[in-house]
């Protein structure tokens, strides 16, 4: 009797282990590890890492990885809980474009009428026929 407990408790403790291994790895509950985000971000961006950095963002944790690519520095920001890529951003960059409304394509953000349809035109000098 003795012994199949002994062995129960043996088994037991082995299979104990066996589960915080798996969890260690990040293949629980919890969402992705480093590595698997590591993976996922060179996807977005070919390079070489240079630095990771896991954050709490609003109750969220969120990979930042940062990969030097030919044409400069990126940061990949990856969902840890789902492996999800929030933001794929180029240092230096912050998401500019010609203009600051972000559809890329130049209205709204200036004076400026780049329509070229002539419809916007103010006042122009034309001749009086006084």
């Amino acid at each position: 009797m003795l012994k199949k407990v002994t062995t129960a408790i043996l088994f037991l403790t082995l299979f104990s282990f066996n589960l915080l291994s798996v969890n260690a790895q990040g293949t629980g509950s919890e969402g992705i590890n480093l590595e698997k985000a590591k993976q996922i971000a060179l996807q977005q961006v070919k390079g070489e890492i240079v630095k990771t950095h896991l954050e709490e963002n609003d109750g969220k944790s969120i990979f930042e990885i940062t990969i030097q690519a030919k044409d400069g520095k990126y940061e990949v920001e990856i969902d840890k809980s789902t492996g999800k890529v929030l933001e794929v951003e180029k240092e230096g960059d912050h998401g500019n474009d010609d203009d600051h409304d972000d559809d890329h394509d130049d209205d709204d953000d200036d004076d400026h009428d780049d329509d070229h349809d002539d419809d916007d035109r103010d006042d122009q000098d034309e001749p009086n026929d006084d």
